[in-house]
């Protein structure tokens, strides 16, 4: 049985099921952007979703499976910023580089940083994390990475989440290093050293 984040999404059929449901994960997200997740009621997010307060418990058991899902489209959009970083050494990727990968990362999380501050800092930061380094190993485990010193799981739970407790901390306490700065920071301390092990 799936236990990831993103399993209780519904490939829903009825179009009105489908927008009501996106409907309600936007709703999580702008809620989620202006406050701690600690601080959404249900009746917060129907409110600004439009819908009934009966109608969320059609598609969520609570709130932290509306939090779960949310969470996890943005992991994935996400990782798709660090999945080149992972692949160096790839001769299928383009020549994109550390640096602008890393960079792309950090510029992503600066955009939507008041989102981004609630997931890494508030009462989701654990399932975040976990959802996180999860994702991470399911990429790994589907390609064939050059041979390492290192076991590549090992090195990507510790660079994945190494990468999450980094962002967290820029979130909380470095808002003076711009995404640039920061991203040569992550290269740095966490990316280069996993990478140099290959």
């Amino acid at each position: 049985m799936d236990h990831s984040l993103t399993s209780a999404r519904v490939d829903a059929v009825d179009p009105r099921r489908l927008r009501t449901r996106k409907a309600m994960l936007a709703a999580m997200l702008a809620l989620l952007a202006e406050r701690r997740f600690e601080d959404i009621q249900i009746t917060d997010l129907t409110q600004r979703a439009g819908v009934g307060y009966a109608t969320f418990f059609r598609h969520f058991a609570d709130l932290r499976a509306a939090l779960e899902e949310v969470a996890g489209e943005e992991i994935r959009a996400l990782l798709a910023m660090t999945i080149p970083v992972m692949r160096q050494g790839d001769p299928q990727l383009p020549s994109d580089g550390l640096a602008s990968s890393t960079r792309a990362l950090c510029q992503f999380v600066d955009a939507r940083r008041a989102l981004w501050r609630t997931l890494l800092t508030g009462g989701a930061r654990d399932t975040v994390r976990a959802e996180f380094v999860r994702q991470a190993r399911e990429w790994a485990s589907r390609y064939s990475l050059p041979e390492a010193r290192v076991p590549i799981d090992l090195g990507t739970v510790c660079c994945a989440g190494s990468t999450i407790d980094a962002l967290a901390w820029w979130l909380e306490e470095g808002a003076d290093f711009t995404p640039e700065a920061f991203a040569d920071y992550i290269d740095r301390l966490i990316i280069l050293p996993f990478l140099r092990e290959r």
